[in-house]
C-alpha cells in the first residue's frame, strides 16, 4: 500500500511479533491493503480499520490498540528506524519478554502515545538496585513503583510492567520497551555489585509536574496557578482531586491518568 497524504490512515499495534507476523500473513491471505510499518504494527486505511481488525479477532489475532497515522512528515524516518531497529536478544537474560498490552494515543498531544506492557516474570526483587543506578528517578518502595523521564516522555515501572507516556510512535515506543529491558536485564547480571538503594527520594520537579497539568490557572483548587499548584503537590501539601479540570473536563483525562500513576509514585497520591 502506497501512503496517499489527501486519505486518513491508523496504525493498529499488536502485542508482540510473533502476533504481528500472524496478523500480516492474515491480511496477505485475505487480500487486505496494508502498509507493512513493522512486525509490531500496520497502516491500514482508516475507513476499513474496524473492518480489519473484526478480520484479525476473528482469525485469532489480538490486538493491542490503534492510534491515528499522523507522521507523514516523517513517514520516510518512520519506516527507516522501524527497518533498522532488531530487538535485544533474549536468550539465558532474567527478563525475556516484554508484551504490550495497550497502545493509545495521548489525549494532551495526538501525535504522541502511550502504552502498557507486562514482563514476563515480577522485578520487585531489582526496583531498589534500579532506583541506585537510574539517574533522575523516584522510588516508592510501598507501592512498588520506579518513575522517572526520558526526555519528554515519562516512565513508569511496577513489580509486573511498565507505562509509557508520550512516545512519539510505536517504533521509539518498542525501542525504549528494549532499553527497559537491557536496563533491567544489566542491573539483575551486576547485582551483587550494586548497593540497593531503599530510599523515597523524589527526583520529579515542580515544573515536570506542572507540564502534565491543564494550565488553566482556573483557582478552583485555591492556588493562584498550576505552577503554585504543583509546586504544593509535590511537598504533599495538595491533593490531585483539588484539580477540577483532571476531573471533570474530557479532554484532560489522559493527563488525569498519567497525574494519578506520578502521583503515586511520588507518594503524594
Amino acid at each position: 500500500m502506497e501512503i496517499d497524504k489527501s486519505k486518513q490512515y491508523e496504525i493498529i499495534v499488536f502485542p508482540n511479533q510473533d502476533e504481528g507476523l500472524k496478523a500480516q500473513r492474515v491480511l496477505v491471505t485475505k487480500n487486505i491493503d496494508y502498509k507493512h510499518i513493522s512486525t509490531l504494527a500496520v497502516a491500514v486505511s482508516e475507513k476499513y480499520r474496524q473492518e480489519i481488525c473484526r478480520i484479525l479477532i476473528d482469525n485469532g489475532v489480538p490486538i493491542t490498540g490503534y492510534y491515528k497515522f499522523l507522521y507523514r512528515d516523517y513517514e520516510e524516518d518512520l519506516l527507516n528506524r522501524a527497518q533498522a531497529y532488531k530487538a535485544s536478544p533474549s536468550e539465558g537474560e532474567f527478563l525475556k519478554t516484554i508484551t504490550l498490552c495497550y497502545v493509545a494515543p495521548c489525549m494532551a498531544d495526538e501525535k504522541k502515545i502511550r502504552l502498557i506492557a507486562y514482563f514476563d516474570r515480577d522485578i520487585t526483587e531489582l526496583l531498589p538496585y534500579l532506583n541506585a543506578v537510574i539517574k533522575g528517578a523516584s522510588y516508592n518502595k510501598n507501592a512498588s513503583i520506579l518513575t522517572y523521564a526520558k526526555e519528554r516522555r515519562l516512565i513508569n515501572l511496577y513489580s509486573i510492567k511498565v507505562t509509557i507516556a508520550k512516545a512519539s510512535d510505536i517504533i521509539d515506543a518498542w525501542m525504549i520497551l528494549d532499553e527497559v529491558k537491557k536496563l533491567i536485564n544489566d542491573t539483575y547480571r551486576r547485582r551483587d555489585t550494586i548497593k540497593p538503594n531503599y530510599e523515597e527520594k523524589v527526583k520529579v520537579t515542580a515544573l515536570q509536574i506542572y507540564g502534565w497539568l491543564p494550565k488553566t490557572n482556573c483557582r478552583a483548587c485555591g492556588d493562584a496557578t498550576c505552577l503554585a499548584f504543583a509546586c504544593r503537590l509535590l511537598l504533599g501539601e495538595q491533593k490531585l482531586s483539588k484539580c477540577a479540570p483532571l476531573s471533570t473536563e474530557s479532554k484532560f483525562s489522559e493527563n488525569k491518568k498519567i497525574m494519578q500513576e506520578m502521583a503515586e509514585a511520588l507518594g503524594v497520591a
